[in-house]
């Protein structure tokens, strides 16, 4: 008989701890539920404004794939850092390498220009320049150095180039655009 009385309350004690197990567990999951349904809890406000010199978005890998920057860092070709025309502020695209495949930039020369550039793996292929005072410059080009370029920053132009040679132009006696 004594030896049952223990096996009862070793059970008992079994049971007083399964029960304050359950209980805190109901406890607890009704006071998540609460504070999850509650009117009353204070969230965070949404936020309006948010102010950075830098901001970069990277993938699974850690590589950087847009940066947003005022100024940008000069670009990644081929995996080496190269010199930049001239610094410039706004967002930049890379490849899955990290190399720079094009942007949307301000200039923060005495241009003042907005600038909308692809890029091959090696050199720039298509830019859309507007100038500051007026009229825009689109230059599509590939490697071989064949462009075609379309301005109306002083007066309209049609251009174009191969192998770094005029081949046509309208009106002839147009001023010599630059890339």
């Amino acid at each position: 008989m004594p030896q049952d009385i223990a096996v009862l309350d070793r059970r008992i004690s079994q049971l007083k701890k399964y029960v304050v197990t359950l209980a805190l567990l109901w406890a607890g999951t009704t006071g998540l539920w609460f504070m999850k349904t509650s009117p009353y809890v204070v969230r965070a406000a949404p936020l309006e404004s948010l102010t950075v010199k830098r901001l970069a978005v990277v993938d699974q890998k850690g590589t950087e794939r847009v940066v947003i920057s005022a100024p940008l860092p000069e670009p990644i070709i081929n995996g080496k850092r190269e010199k930049r025309d001239s610094p410039v502020s706004g967002m930049l695209i890379f490849d899955p390498k990290g190399n720079e495949r094009g942007g949307y930039v301000t200039s923060d020369g005495a241009d003042l220009a907005a600038l909308l550039t692809l890029d091959s793996e090696n050199d720039q292929v298509f830019t859309a320049y507007a100038n500051a005072g007026s009229g825009a410059t689109v230059w599509v080009t590939n490697e071989k150095h064949q462009n075609v370029v379309m301005s109306t920053h002083n007066t309209a132009v049609f251009e174009i180039i191969r192998g770094k040679k005029v081949v046509y132009k309208q009106p002839p006696d147009a001023a010599v655009l630059k890339q």
